[in-house]
């Protein structure tokens, strides 16, 4: 054997490592999602988590017109605007104006605005308390015709028979 017919030593062949087990992968993974939720909390500090704190953050808390565990705020705006501008932050689950004033119903409050004055007055309460404070007003509306529907029969066949 002559030193051209010696085999020559194979180049090592460049691992190949996948995208997903480089460490520059996970520092941008982390990155775009600790951003994402910065920003969600940006959002949710800035909005406030419910109607409640949206109304004591908006308005003039009005603490000698309270009721029992109703809040009541004020607003020198007539009570449509104060409603159209709480429903244009936070969606109710249903509405409902009367003479009395203008109900709006969340998953866990009641907002009742009501004229007073040139202004408004803003009372926020518990749910299930403002249903049964308020229920010669809402009862028909507020799509519970009894204690919340514990009368209801539609759960489907044979039930509450």
């Amino acid at each position: 054997m002559s030193a051209t017919d010696e085999p020559k030593p194979e180049e090592p062949k460049p691992e190949i490592v996948p995208a997903h087990k480089k460490p520059r992968f996970w520092f941008w993974t982390a990155g775009i999602f600790g951003l994402i939720a910065g920003i969600v909390a940006i959002a949710m500090i800035a909005r406030g988590t419910s109607v409640r704190g949206y109304v004591e953050r908006t308005y003039t808390r009005a603490a000698s017109m309270d009721v029992g565990e109703e809040r009541a705020y004020t607003s020198p705006n007539a009570p449509s605007a104060v409603s159209a501008n709480i429903v244009g932050q936070w969606k109710p689950v249903s509405q409902y104006a009367d003479a009395s004033g203008i109900y709006l119903r969340y998953n866990d409050d009641m907002v009742l605005i009501r004229p007073q004055g040139k202004g408004s007055v803003i009372r926020v309460d518990d749910i299930d308390r403002a249903y049964r404070s308020h229920h010669s007003s809402v009862g028909g509306h507020w799509g519970w015709t009894s204690g919340h529907g514990e009368s209801f029969r539609g759960r489907g066949p044979g039930a509450g028979k």
